[in-house]
């Protein structure tokens, strides 16, 4: 295999090209680090650029309105999620509003009223009304709008370029290998800046567009620790083309079916309410309560997970919704004004009390419609067929307040940090992974560019590292169809195992399974997408079963645990926590071994610098 190594010593190498990675080679390019470059596979693939809902949310501060708001009250929101640093909570919040008019100004046009007032609406978790949005295409524009102002500041970007390991001298990271067609390219920095979004790679079925693989692997390999790796946001989504199913999908109350492998029609949510109008009221909160949360689970939104998940994997059936036909009862048809005030008031407020459900959704959201047009399933004859599936990660790359791993010099920003919890906000997402890239620049200007690393002037120390590297090339012992059906078993398992509702015993034993699987010492395609998988199923089990040991099982965050070889799952032995916890569970690779342990949370900073004189005084210092 060819290789090169670049003569140049970039001060920042930026991982990936969607919103976060390009929003930090923005930041270091204004605070005057030039020599940089953003290094991607495609500049066109990844999940900002290729998803959203049918209102993407951005969070953000409250700014509109008499409702009080502040930084902290932001930064107890997102840590009473659970699982997250209250530094990191107060980070992001506090930087919102600078994140967000950054958008503005680049081009995002966020909606505001006729006197200035960025007005915003109630997300999940969120008691504030502080989401706002574009439309189904939120990160799609804030990707697009960056990207622009990377290429008008004549940053460099290397594309098509996959990154298959690091280089790393005295635990500190020294650069990358990538791989370019069939070559490897060695690319040299003092710093680097992973925003490669979530592993979502690791399942068969997923929200992530089919473009979105993630970097994670190659970063748990060598020895970066992860935080949280259990903790993932599931909920509905359509199967052929990938989207999530919440907001307006299902405000505007349409129809859950399935099929038998015989072609005969299902009502089956019928068998989980009391009426009609409990049916209908609780397919219109899962608009807002979209991720499957079994503290809904009993009386609340998260039933409908629940038997989408029953009808799919229990009775084998296919799962639709059908937007062409009101939901019925026992027979009994859907009437609007029998629904609670809550649901008649926002379709009337809406202008959307229509007849049938894409009759609404045509009125409520226009591009909602469209958007399944565009992509040739029209929804005023065609059923959409969906799951329940995982849309984003919580957990991820352990990160301090400054998104620096446990690797001097290396930082993860976006969705592959571990930053988010056990729950999080609808729209936090998006905020966190611009805030990120700035708390990372401003932290490598200040601290890493004014004192540069002395590791390079040991070329032979380099060369020798190269050439470890080098010799990982040996072509794999499988055919390159028999790796591919390996990949496809283990995306499969852990869609049927590590998803929204996980079996103790038969994950005990898929562990077990998977110990005995080996990385394939090699650069190939199909060998780096195996490793990526088995590595990071490997820290997915371990992770959960840790959490497990130590709480039994209590479910949380968007799944549910069961400790059970039945078949059958009661829901009234499903337990949740009353609280959520004041830890994080880490888990990272040392000398080959799985380790994990539990860390408290840092608090959220109750005693810091407010007064002016001296803030300014320490931040001109």
């Amino acid at each position: 295999m060819k290789h090169t190594t670049n003569k140049n010593v970039y001060d920042v190498l930026i991982i990936g090209s969607g919103a976060a990675g390009f929003n930090a080679a923005v930041h270091l390019h204004d605070l005057g680090v030039e020599n940089i470059a953003v290094v991607t596979e495609h500049i066109k693939a990844g999940t900002s650029r290729n998803t959203g809902s049918d209102k993407q949310t951005y969070y953000k501060l409250s700014v509109a309105g008499d409702n009080p708001d502040s930084p902290m009250k932001m930064a107890k929101t997102l840590f009473a999620g659970g699982g997250m640093d209250g530094d990191i909570a107060l980070c992001e919040s506090a930087h919102s509003m600078q994140e967000f008019f950054h958008l503005v100004n680049l081009g995002v046009p966020f909606p505001f009223n006729s006197f200035g007032e960025f007005v915003g609406y109630k997300t999940d978790h969120d008691p504030c009304q502080r989401g706002s949005s574009i439309g189904p295409y939120t990160s799609k524009k804030m990707t697009e709008v960056l990207e622009a102002e990377v290429k008008r500041k004549n940053i460099k970007i290397i594309n098509n370029t996959k990154i298959v390991d690091l280089l790393i001298y005295d635990k500190n990271v020294i650069g990358v290998v990538g791989k370019n067609n069939n070559a490897l390219k060695f690319i040299l920095a003092e710093n680097v800046i992973f925003a490669t979004g979530g592993p979502a790679i690791i399942y068969k079925e997923t929200v992530y567009p089919k473009s979105q693989f993630g970097c994670s692997g190659v970063l748990a390999k060598n020895g970066v620790e992860f935080v949280n790796f259990q903790e993932w946001q599931c909920g509905i989504g359509s199967v052929k083309f990938r989207w999530n199913l919440s907001g307006s999908y299902q405000q505007v109350i349409p129809s859950y079916v399935s099929k038998d492998k015989n072609g005969k029609k299902y009502n089956f949510l019928e068998n989980y309410f009391k009426s009609i109008s409990d049916m209908a009221d609780n397919i219109f909160k899962k608009g807002y309560q979209w991720p499957f949360d079994p503290r809904k689970l009993k009386k609340g939104s998260s039933i409908i997970d629940f038997a989408v998940y029953i009808e799919k994997n229990v009775y084998n059936r296919k799962v639709y919704l059908d937007f062409t036909e009101n939901p019925t009862f026992k027979n009994e048809k859907l009437a609007l004004k029998k629904l609670n005030s809550e649901t008649y008031s926002y379709l009337k407020n809406s202008d959307a009390l229509a007849k049938t459900p894409v009759q609404r959704l045509k009125k409520l959201n226009i591009r909602a419609y469209e958007l399944y047009k565009k992509h040739k399933i029209d929804l005023e004859t065609d059923l959409l067929e969906i799951n329940v599936l995982p849309q984003h990660n919580n957990g991820g790359v352990h990160v301090n307040k400054w998104w620096e791993t446990n690797i001097k010099h290396l930082f993860a920003i976006g969705e592959c940090a571990g930053t988010h919890g056990v729950y999080r906000p609808g729209g936090s997402a998006l905020n966190s992974g611009q805030v990120g890239g700035l708390r990372a620049s401003y932290y490598i200007k200040n601290n890493y560019i004014q004192n540069k690393s002395k590791i390079f002037q040991d070329k032979k120390k380099i060369n020798n590292l190269i050439k470890e590297k080098i010799n990982v090339l040996k072509k794999p012992e499988n055919s390159e169809i028999n790796i591919k059906e390996k990949l496809s078993e283990l995306q499969n398992n852990n869609l049927e195992y590590l998803s929204c509702v996980r079996n103790i015993p038969e994950i005990k034993k898929y562990s077990r399974q998977l110990s005995k699987l080996s990385l394939i010492d090699s650069y190939d395609t199909i060998s780096l997408k195996y490793n990526e998988v088995l590595i990071l199923s490997k820290l997915f089990c371990k992770s959960v079963l840790t959490y497990f040991n130590k709480n039994g099982c209590l479910s949380r965050g968007s799944y549910i645990l069961i400790d059970s070889d039945d078949f059958i799952i009661d829901l009234n032995k499903i337990k949740t926590h009353k609280k959520q916890e004041d830890y994080k569970l880490s888990v990272q690779i040392k000398n080959k071994i799985i380790k994990t342990k539990f860390i408290k949370v840092n608090p959220i900073p109750d005693s810091r610098e407010l007064w002016f004189e001296k803030v300014w005084k320490n931040f001109a210092e």
